[in-house]
């Protein structure tokens, strides 16, 4: 876009360009209106659907309860967008690093399973690490339970 404003200014066509641009903006706008318009018909149809069923209140209710999530959801959204820099980078590399890790956990899978063919006392490894932490959180509840008498 950038290029054809360049290229049109240097042609002498920035006026025509400018006009067309004016003019797609006034089309995307009237379509944009009609739109919420359509949004806010199809909205009502589904209210008046429902509270003939669910009767009036009910029915307001439960649009409100659906606006009130919505609301929420948008508003971590916005708490998301708002971040700083750094964290939004640093959170994007742990993304990164998570998809790398698992790449390279499921490649060598094939790997993994020809050494338990080969090793059959390889199995005991993770059935010990699972034992284990069955115990750990085992003495752990019954720690906490001995506290909260």
């Amino acid at each position: 876009m950038v290029i054809q404003l360049l290229t049109r200014l240097f042609t002498g066509e920035a006026s025509i360009y400018f006009a067309r641009l004016r003019t797609v903006a006034t089309i995307y706008l009237i379509m944009a209106v009609v739109a919420l318009a359509m949004l806010f018909f199809l909205l009502l149809a589904l209210f008046i659907w429902i509270a003939q069923s669910a009767g009036a209140l009910a029915t307001a209710l439960g649009f409100a309860a659906v606006c009130l999530v919505i609301l929420i959801g948008v508003y971590i959204a916005l708490l998301v967008a708002r971040r700083p820099p750094r964290q939004r980078a640093a959170d994007r590399m742990q993304r990164d690093v998570a998809s790398i890790a698992s790449v390279a956990a499921v490649s060598n899978i094939p790997l993994l399973f020809r050494s338990v063919r080969r090793h059959k006392s390889l199995l005991l490894v993770p059935v010990a690490a699972v034992s284990a932490f069955g115990i750990f959180r085992f003495v752990m509840g019954l720690r906490d339970n001995d506290r909260r008498i």
